[in-house]
């Protein structure tokens, strides 16, 4: 092989596997916000992932459950009465058990929504709350707030919005986990930086 043979393909594996590197980085770092000051949509990013199929977890709807603290009609869309059925089960079994280590009530802003509704409140368009992954609790002071945050941690949650009127909290599978997002920042959302929140939601 003459020497300019060897040298051009030196130089192609070189700039393959500086892009395939460049690509990851950009991948881990920023596009799904992993890094410090990554940037997330308003309910914390996407993975990357394809989007959970609806079969692999069954909705109230498919298998009702027995919950302890909540009616399933208080999940339902302001538009569309009796679509609170559409919440995931493992979702509600979650919030169930963190009613229950909290001792306060959770009272329910949002739950499931429909695409309509969740326009009309300014919903990102992959929003956890259209698939029945997400639920928004009224909190009204610092310490519900906490207590509330506590106890969904507890329970398996990892994905938090901390709001001034509420706490929003998913399970979404398709979204990145071990996410906090505070709402009151517009635009800004942190992941191991939390000097903006009213409190760290993965160590209170």
């Amino acid at each position: 092989m003459k020497p300019q043979t060897k040298y051009a393909l030196l130089a192609a594996s070189l700039f393959l596997g500086l892009t395939g590197m460049c690509w990851w980085l950009y991948r881990h770092f920023f596009r799904d916000g992993l890094g410090p000051g990554g940037q997330w949509d308003a309910e914390g990013g996407a993975t990357g992932q394809p989007p959970v199929q609806a079969d692999l977890e069954l909705s109230y709807a498919q298998k009702p459950i027995q919950l302890r603290h909540f009616d399933v009609s208080e999940f339902d869309s302001k538009d569309l009465p009796g679509s609170g059925v559409n919440m995931k089960i493992k979702f509600l079994k979650m919030l169930d058990a963190a009613r229950e280590e909290a001792g306060i009530p959770f009272r329910v802003n949002s739950g499931y929504r429909t695409a309509a509704r969740n326009a009309a409140v300014g919903g990102v368009s992959n929003s956890a709350h259209l698939s029945g992954w997400a639920a928004d609790i009224a909190a009204g002071t610092l310490e519900q707030k906490i207590r509330i945050v506590r106890a969904a941690r507890g329970a398996g949650f990892n994905r938090f919005g901390i709001y001034s009127g509420f706490i929003h909290l998913d399970c979404d599978p398709g979204k990145s986990p071990n996410v906090a997002w505070n709402g009151t920042v517009a635009g800004v959302f942190r992941g191991g930086d939390f000097s903006s929140f009213p409190f760290d939601p993965f160590t209170v």
